[in-house]
Formats: structure tokens, C-alpha cells, sequence
């Protein structure tokens, strides 16, 4: 689902590879910590939780130029404050479960490039 695009880093970064790495690692620590929690809110139908908790990764995937996973964290968001549809949420979550994974190899082999 998401092809990386680490142009927003280098950018940020002035080109420091120590820095994008970094920032690499944080992303591929964090969201799966977040996922663990919007998946757990999701499943208790707290809304407020799973928005927040959508709304905490959505920058984080522009970070590595994941916008079709950005947004499919403001579909979910958006779904949490409005209809509150279980079904849509869970089938988003799995989405974007499925794009952080599809990607999360990629990164680790983007890091031992730039070490």
C-alpha cells in the first residue's frame, strides 16, 4: 500500500544520515505501539481513543512519505469523531496494520544503507 519517500527527512535533516536514521528507528518503534492502541480502543468502541491515537500517527507516516497511509489515519480518525462505524474502523486498522508492515522491512534495509 505505501511506497517510502524519505525526501520530507532529508529535507528536515540537511541531508544527515545519522538524523534519518533516527528518525527511521523512532517511526518503526513507536507506530507499532501506536497500532497496539488504537487497535485495543477500537475494540473497546473508545472513540476518543482511536481518535487520538490515529490523529498521534498520521504525521509520523508523512515522515517516510507514506500519504496513502496518512490518510487512511484521518479516515479512521474522521470515522471515530462521526458515524462510529466498528466496521469501517476495524477494516481501516487492518489497513494500515498491513501498509506499516509492508513497509516496516523496506525502512530497516533504508537504515542499514545509510549507516
Amino acid at each position: 500500500m505505501g511506497k517510502i519517500d524519505l525526501s520530507y527527512l532529508e529535507n528536515m535533516s540537511g541531508g544527515d544520515n545519522a538524523m534519518i536514521v533516527e528518525m527511521i528507528e523512532l517511526f518503526l518503534q513507536e507506530t507499532p505501539l501506536h497500532l497496539d492502541n488504537l487497535k485495543e480502543a477500537d475494540q473497546n468502541s473508545q472513540w476518543n481513543k482511536v481518535a487520538s491515537e490515529a490523529h498521534k500517527i498520521k504525521p509520523i507516516m508523512l515522515y517516510v512519505g507514506l500519504s496513502e497511509l496518512n490518510l487512511v489515519c484521518k479516515k479512521i480518525e474522521d470515522n471515530a469523531k462521526g458515524d462510529q462505524d466498528p466496521e469501517l474502523s476495524n477494516e481501516l486498522i487492518k489497513q494500515l496494520e498491513a501498509g506499516y508492515k509492508d513497509v516496516s522491512g523496506d525502512l530497516e534495509t533504508k537504515i542499514e544503507e545509510l549507516r
